[in-house]
């Protein structure tokens, strides 16, 4: 059996617009403190992140507990919206969740997200059988990978979880066949 915990970011610092750089607030870093500390009895394999600031600083005290090297994969990355930043955001998000293939000219429609997040997914399947993975992601991209394995995951669900920060998804595969899914919030 190999388990994937799939990790959206803790809270980020919203007044900083550029993507790649976006760093977590004071209260996002506590927040990947206690997120270590819910690891404690867990075993953890392999870490690994996107490249994205906020999610490598979210998994960064998980991994120094655990003496693991963050291996960076960009395909667990957030899509891109657009070359600058939107303001329309929530009739944007809705969109997209209603409709996979919609995006703005500069960016990419979540089909293509849920595309490169499954197949990072399955390499870290083929490449790591019967371990422990942690995988710092981000609220778009981890939604589409529960939509691949579930098909139960839209925009009413997306909604729900916008808040939780960080929100932890437990997948159980047996082979690269999703047998078991979970979700935690360290602060429900």
């Amino acid at each position: 059996m190999t388990t994937i915990y799939f990790i959206r970011h803790a809270e980020p610092d919203l007044s900083q617009k550029d993507e790649l750089h976006r760093p977590l607030t004071p209260k996002g870093k506590a927040d990947s403190i206690r997120l270590s500390e819910f690891f404690g009895s867990k075993d953890v394999d392999f870490v690994y992140s996107s490249p994205f600031r906020r999610a490598v600083e979210t998994v960064k005290p998980l991994a120094e507990k655990f003496s693991k090297t963050i291996y960076l994969e960009r395909d667990f990355r957030e899509r891109k919206i657009a070359d600058a930043w939107i303001d329309d955001y929530e009739d944007f998000l809705e969109h997209q969740w209603t409709d996979f293939l919609y995006h703005r000219r500069e960016g990419e429609c979540l089909e293509t997200v849920k595309a490169r997040s499954v197949a990072a997914t399955n390499m870290l399947l083929i490449k790591h059988m019967n371990k422990n993975i942690v995988v710092g992601t981000h609220e778009n991209a981890l939604g589409t990978v529960i939509k691949h394995y579930t098909d139960r995951f839209g925009f009413d669900e997306i909604n729900r979880v916008r808040t939780l920060r960080p929100w932890i998804v437990e997948f159980k595969f047996n082979g690269i066949e999703c047998v078991d899914l979970a979700d935690y919030c360290l602060d429900a």
